[in-house]
C-alpha cells in the first residue's frame, strides 16, 4: 500500500472500487483508496461491480496512483503583465469558469490541476506572453 496516502486525504465523494481482479488495481487510485476506508465508516459510493464486469477495453475510471504537481495563486504572473494583457487574460480566463473561480485561483484559495495550469498557459500565449510563467507556489498531491 502507498505509505503516504490516508483516509482523510479521500474526498467525500470519491468513488471507490473493490475489483480486486482488475490488472491495474495495483496502481488504480480508485482501488487503492477504497483499501483506506476505516470500519467505522457505514457508507460509501463505488463503481457498479457489474459495470466493471461488462467493461470492453480499458476502465476509463482508470487513475494512476501518482502525484502530480499542483499550483497556487498567479498574482505574481498578474504584476508582469501589462494592463492590456492583464484584462484580457482575466476576460478570457473569467469567460472559460467563472468570476469567482477566476478570483479563488487568482490568490490560491483553490489549487490549479495541471491540466487547468496548461489552459492557463495557453491564455497567457493567446495574449502576447512568451515567458514561461511561474506560478505563486506548487505542492504535489494525488488527483482526486
Amino acid at each position: 500500500m502507498n505509505n503516504d496516502l490516508n483516509y482523510a486525504q479521500i474526498p467525500q465523494s470519491y468513488l471507490l472500487c473493490i475489483d480486486g481482479q482488475c490488472p491495474k488495481s495495483a496502481t488504480c487510485l480508485h482501488y487503492i483508496a477504497a483499501r483506506y476506508i476505516p470500519c467505522t465508516r457505514i457508507s460509501w459510493s463505488i463503481l457498479s461491480p457489474a459495470y466493471i464486469a461488462a467493461l470492453q477495453g480499458p476502465c476509463p475510471y482508470y487513475s494512476i496512483n501518482r502525484k502530480v504537481r499542483y499550483a497556487r495563486g498567479f498574482l505574481g504572473i498578474l504584476q508582469q503583465l501589462t494592463k492590456e494583457q492583464t484584462r484580457q487574460f482575466s476576460a478570457q480566463v473569467i469567460a472559460a469558469s467563472s468570476r469567482r473561480t477566476y478570483y479563488r485561483i487568482r490568490c490560491g484559495e483553490r489549487a490549479i490541476c495541471p491540466q487547468e495550469q496548461e489552459s492557463l498557459r495557453e491564455v497567457l500565449r493567446q495574449c502576447g506572453v512568451t515567458d514561461e510563467p511561474e506560478f505563486d507556489s506548487y505542492f504535489e498531491d494525488y488527483q482526486w
